[in-house]
């Protein structure tokens, strides 16, 4: 009887640790800082580490990646990416005959024909509901353009570039 006592007093103890822990943690949540200074002894010749912070993986600059259109491969590109707004980190430079050899009916986009022919089309603020995501990790970009801006072409269809 003795013992029993003691093992349900023990086991009363690390019940009270275990949840006087985990109360404890959401109140300990920080935003996590990196300080560049170890990374060299002279802070100025550190480069500048702040787009990393929030979550931006890549900073801007060509990339060879993947284009999927709809899911489906396109092609394999050097891909220009700028910055953008906060939220979006960097965005791809993608410009009007690009998106026409990939399919999309430029015509049925309204604005499209007024940008310059080396102009980077800002697709997902012309387009309603397009997408334009880049998984660094499989050198992907992945873009989602509504059926009813793209072209009619036959399944299969390979483009003569």
């Amino acid at each position: 009887m003795h013992i029993r006592k003691h093992r349900l007093a023990g086991f009363f103890v690390r019940l009270f640790v275990a949840c006087a822990f985990t109360a404890q943690a959401p109140l300990s949540s920080a935003e996590l800082y990196f300080n560049p200074r170890f990374l060299a002894d002279d802070p100025q010749a550190v480069a500048d580490l702040s787009r990393f912070e929030n979550g931006q993986e890549l900073p801007p600059g060509t990339y060879r990646v993947d284009i999927y259109l709809n899911n489906g491969y396109m092609a394999t590109r050097d891909v220009t990416f700028n910055t953008g707004d906060s939220e979006q980190g960097i965005v791809p430079c993608l410009t009007r005959a690009q998106l026409a050899s990939m399919g999309l009916n430029t015509a049925s986009v309204s604005g499209m024909n007024l940008l310059a022919d080396d102009a980077c089309v800002p697709l997902t603020s012309m387009i309603h509901d397009a997408t334009a995501q880049l998984d660094v990790g499989q050198q992907r970009l992945n873009l989602t353009i509504p059926q009813a801006f793209m072209s009619n072409r036959a399944r299969g269809y390979i483009p003569p570039e």
